[in-house]
């Protein structure tokens, strides 16, 4: 199922059995019941990986840089920076850029910089330019081999950083990886009212599919530092996590880690998700995927 562990020959061998049980079943039914084993063979996957992970000793502890970007949350600011202080992998570094907030988000930064230390947090602020230009901001300052991303207003899993490091440790090949999330509320997410449980969320690298969806976000991201894709699209306000992934991913597929990345939430106001731009910006990523 997942790419991971899968080879060309078992996921043929699965494609003719699924057109077989379709015709057995509505096509619906069938889709839903693979989705439902696909979502319990990722959770038991990452419940392992995660539980080896947690006890493995490391050979070398590369410095992580951790880009978070942050407007006018200076309430859920704490929470995300507190998320990266408890990482049980020690070696990182955390670069905040101020989108130009209007509130007390640079005090609430001045503040949460002298309770890490100045060698830990690196904080600048500029003018209101997007998301986008806040995480460019931060990459042109990164100085880890390996970067990370944290929304403002999510929650990183403690063993997300160590995961990362031994993930790329394991795989000196690859340069990107992706792990899941647990989303609070999908419910909330779809636009649907709410009232859905949390829910675990790691779908298989498929670059088909990533040109009509993202499959990733931007919180379970982490590439190698100095990738000349690794950057992004300033015209965008949301999905730069899924422009950032089909180009770091369009010569050489990316590791899908089975691993808690963050756990994100969808009750905060004024989210980027589904804004006034979606549409532009869901046709503009799509068609430069397709180019």
């Amino acid at each position: 199922m997942w790419r991971l562990w899968r080879t060309e020959g078992t996921e043929a061998v699965r494609d003719r059995a699924r057109d077989r049980v379709r015709g057995l079943l509505g096509a619906g039914e069938l889709e839903a019941r693979v989705e439902a084993l696909e979502a319990r063979f990722a959770a038991v996957s990452t419940w392992t990986v995660m539980s080896w992970i947690e006890q493995a000793a490391l050979a070398d502890t590369p410095l992580v840089s951790v880009v978070l970007p942050t407007r006018n949350r200076s309430t859920l600011l704490p929470r995300a920076v507190a998320s990266v202080r408890a990482q049980i992998y020690s070696n990182w570094e955390l670069i905040v850029v101020d989108d130009g907030s209007t509130d007390d988000t640079p005090a609430t930064i001045e503040r949460l910089r002298g309770e890490l230390g100045e060698d830990r947090v690196r904080s600048s602020r500029i003018a209101h330019g997007g998301v986008c230009a806040a995480r460019n901001h931060a990459l042109a300052q990164a100085k880890g081999s390996l970067t990370t991303y944290l929304d403002d207003d999510n929650v990183m899993h403690p063993l997300w950083l160590k995961a990362v490091v031994w993930a790329f440790s394991q795989r000196p090949e690859v340069d990107v990886l992706y792990g899941g999330i647990v989303v609070d509320d999908v419910r909330r997410v779809l636009r649907r009212d709410a009232g859905d449980l949390p829910s675990y969320h790691l779908y298989p690298f498929d670059r088909r599919h990533l040109i009509e969806s993202n499959l990733a976000d931007i919180g379970a991201i982490a590439h190698r530092s100095g990738l000349p894709e690794a950057h992004f699209d300033e015209s965008l306000r949301e999905m730069g996590d899924w422009d950032l992934l089909v180009r770091l991913t369009r010569a050489k597929a990316p590791l899908v880690l089975p691993a808690i990345a963050c756990f994100y939430s969808t009750v905060e106001p004024d989210r980027l998700s589904g804004g006034q731009t979606h549409d532009a910006d869901f046709a503009r990523v799509q068609r430069k995927a397709r180019e």
